[in-house]
């Protein structure tokens, strides 16, 4: 299935030898997310002569929910179909937050030649059974009567997101998600990885992600203290700088 990509660049870079030289960069958002996501990181790889490429997975964003079945091998179907229309260099960067940093990470496994580094962020390496359980409860309200309420106007971008996500996908991302486990089955890829996680997160638990870390060598890990799921919202500028220590190293 062709995703909704959105591709940004500076105009004035595009034909440059400054940007020729940049590698091109993959941002995918996480459950519940959007492409819009990332915006703050895509004015500064922008400016810096990086082109952005933002896809909106199924059923979230402006991509629609065909209502099929969707697990993990389908999502990295969706992703290289849609890549594969585009003029995307490879080998690329590509950003992963929440289940992004899953798709990013298994499809690096098989297909390392696309990749240039991962920056795996707030990876979940193993769902806690009771979070799982919760999120199902709390699915199975209707919180889609809370849109277009006073309540829902005065949410923030990411709440609002979470509750305009089709309820199907939801389900589809916890059904097939909830069993991962990259604890006891670590992941083999090839290219660096930089993995980061909040000290507070529920959803990607910091002792699961410093696991993923250490058992790949040649990772790196940032804890982003104070912060949960969503750190690249409370600490944009702490985040940017994480992105460029590995970027554009001095």
């Amino acid at each position: 299935m062709l995703l909704e990509l959105t591709v940004a660049a500076p105009e004035g870079l595009r034909k440059t030898q400054t940007f020729e030289q940049k590698p091109d960069v993959v941002l995918i958002h996480g459950t519940g997310s959007g492409a819009m996501m990332w915006q703050p990181q895509v004015e500064l790889l922008s400016n810096l002569g990086y082109r952005c490429f933002l896809p909106d997975l199924r059923g979230h964003g402006k991509t629609s929910e065909p209502s099929e079945v969707t697990n993990l091998d389908v999502h990295i179907a969706d992703l290289l179909e849609t890549l594969g229309q585009s003029d995307l260099k490879y080998p690329a960067v590509f950003i992963g937050h929440s289940l992004g940093a899953i798709i990013a990470l298994n499809l690096a496994k098989d297909r390392g030649e696309l990749f240039k580094q991962i920056f795996a962020v707030a990876m979940p390496g193993k769902i806690f059974a009771p979070l799982a359980t919760g999120v199902k409860l709390l699915l199975k309200a209707p919180y889609e009567r809370l849109r277009g309420t006073a309540v829902y106007n005065n949410l923030s971008w990411r709440p609002r997101t979470l509750i305009d996500t089709d309820r199907f996908t939801l389900f589809e991302i916890l059904d097939n998600f909830k069993t991962l486990d990259y604890i006891s089955q670590p992941l083999d890829v090839g290219c660096p990885v930089h993995f980061a996680a909040g000290r507070f997160d529920p959803v990607a638990l910091n002792y699961f992600v410093k696991r993923m870390h250490e058992t790949l060598p040649g990772s790196t890990f940032k804890m982003f203290e104070m912060a949960g799921h969503n750190f690249m919202d409370m600490y944009p500028e702490q985040f940017n700088q994480w992105l460029l220590d590995y970027l554009e190293p001095s």
